[in-house]
């Protein structure tokens, strides 16, 4: 016949790789407990022992802490509470342990942004006067934007350009155009993106326009 072994839950790890605080012996006295007497154990202790005296200033609770012998109200009740104490787990963790991570829940903040706190969604914030806007610059299109030359432009996708500011008499060339030119427009001409980015150098004084968005196909 085979006996299984007893099964004990482990809900933390906290309960195989912790590590207590023990009293063995003090100078010559050994301590008359199989295990030794555990530190939080006296912890306990002392604040049940506290937790006492301070119930015993209040009205009505003195009064009925009153009427129990001194012994019994200074020593045993102290030592069931530490006891108790020591026994109880919660999630495994220890009764001060888990004291401090309610708190801990209670004091830490419900609504984080970027590890901080702000705002809850829905509550009155103050309104923003002045907000700065930049386009993805990984981004399939072409923003709306202005740009006054000197400046070095890179187009990814094809665009159609329309001169303005050329006197009607001049007869220039493509690249005469483009010198003289006070201003271009640039408008989305469809297509797939460029296999090689085109680079457009702004004379300085000149202006580039870009009107509308250009979507990737």
């Amino acid at each position: 016949m085979s006996s299984e072994a007893p099964r004990k839950v482990v809900r933390s790890y906290r309960s195989v790789f912790r590590g207590r605080w023990r009293i063995y012996r003090i100078q010559n006295w050994r301590v008359p407990l199989p295990g030794g007497l555990e530190l939080r154990s006296v912890g306990y202790w002392v604040a049940c022992l506290g937790i006492v005296a301070g119930l015993g200033r209040v009205p009505l609770l003195s009064n009925l802490l009153g009427t129990l012998p001194q012994s019994f109200r200074l020593l045993a009740l102290p030592l069931v509470g530490a006891w108790v104490l020591s026994r109880w787990e919660v999630d495994g963790r220890a009764p001060h342990r888990a004291l401090f991570g309610i708190v801990g829940w209670w004091l830490r903040p419900r609504a984080v942004a970027a590890l901080r706190r702000c705002p809850r969604v829905g509550s009155v914030v103050v309104p923003v006067g002045q907000v700065a806007m930049a386009p993805d610059l990984y981004g399939s299109r072409y923003p709306r934007g202005r740009i006054v030359g000197p400046a070095t432009l890179l187009l990814r996708y094809p665009v159609r350009v329309s001169l303005e500011g050329i006197p009607l008499s001049a007869r220039l060339n493509r690249d005469q155009r483009l010198a003289t030119a006070r201003r271009w427009r640039l408008r989305p001409a469809g297509g797939s993106a460029l296999h090689r980015g085109k680079t457009l150098a702004v004379p300085p004084g000149r202006e580039v326009i870009f009107e509308g968005g250009l979507e990737r196909p």
